[in-house]
């Protein structure tokens, strides 16, 4: 939500990134298993007519209250944050304190990374002004999810039957938020593929090619002693200054476009080293493979008709 935020005796200012706020009950943590760093869950006690508290994320207490003890500190919102966003005058403006500080978690989705959140009571809202859409999140014991979706059901059309609700699992609602980079990751995948045996080709037809212009040479030095090994280590010599200068430029240049894709990883750095010397070993190893052909026929050359034919 953007609005004015303001913490502590600072002044107000506009929220850019928007700070993002939930409401939740006890427990709601636990059951999340986002960990509770310092100070308090909600309680009870935490109802209409209340003090009117907060918890913060790690993220919140490193953007508004860097260096500073988090536990007691006051924050004013621009914006009533339980009620749609709607803007508030000066004097509507409630000071939530700081009762807690929660551990970060990716609130939307991991392409925006761990940003400002802060949590409210829901019982702290007027139960006449209730949101439209809820999110009700229940941890269920194995094997008990449908009875518990059973009697969840049953509740919600006792109470009104014109309520409409859906149910799905924690691993469904996070397959959602990352359907774009798993796409994303399919079809790199697949012209990754596409490009290495591509790669694997061109190798293998310009080490076929190179051997078929020297295969008299080849033929000379066999004649003259030389054996299969040194004739292999020959053709590898020459495919090592291919493969090595290949690399070289490669990974320069996926280091310089690796910033592009920033943004797509999760709890992952774009340069990270793993990663790139994992690349190079499999092009070094898809370039050996296909160099050992071209390179194992000529070092079955006959000699003879290899000076014959050139």
């Amino acid at each position: 939500m953007t609005g004015l935020v303001g913490v502590g005796d600072g002044q107000m200012s506009r929220s850019r990134p928007p700070l993002m706020l939930d409401a939740t009950t006890p427990g709601w943590f636990e059951t999340m298993g986002i960990s509770l760093r310092t100070g308090r869950d909600f309680n009870v006690g935490d109802r209409v007519g209340s003090r009117p508290v907060a918890i913060v994320n790690e993220a919140f207490v490193r953007r508004y209250l860097p260096g500073a003890q988090p536990l007691g500190q006051r924050v004013r919102l621009g914006f009533d944050p339980l009620g749609f966003d709607r803007q508030i005058g000066e004097g509507q403006r409630t000071h939530h304190e700081i009762v807690g500080v929660v551990g970060d978690a990716v609130y939307t989705s991991p392409r925006e990374g761990m940003q400002a959140t802060m949590y409210v009571p829901i019982a702290q809202r007027n139960p006449s002004e209730f949101w439209e859409t809820v999110l009700l999140t229940i941890n269920a014991a194995p094997g008990q999810r449908a009875a518990v979706e059973r009697d969840v059901a049953r509740a919600f059309t006792r109470v009104d039957p014109t309520i409409a609700f859906t149910f799905g699992t924690f691993d469904q609602l996070v397959e959602a938020t990352v359907t774009q980079e798993r796409l994303i990751a399919m079809l790199s995948a697949f012209f990754g593929g596409l490009a290495l045996l591509l790669a694997a080709i061109g190798v293998y037809g310009v080490v076929a090619h190179a051997v078929r212009a020297r295969q008299t040479e080849i033929g000379l030095r066999m004649a003259l002693g030389a054996d299969p090994s040194s004739i292999v280590r020959l053709v590898f010599r020459r495919v090592g200054v291919v493969i090595g200068v290949g690399l070289a430029f490669g990974l320069a240049g996926s280091l310089w476009l690796a910033r592009f894709v920033k943004a797509l990883l999760f709890q992952l750095e774009a340069s990270d080293p793993v990663t790139f010397a994992g690349a190079a070993a499999v092009l070094v190893a898809v370039g050996v493979l296909a160099a050992w052909m071209p390179a194992r026929r000529a070092a079955r050359l006959d000699p003879a008709t290899s000076l014959r034919e050139g």
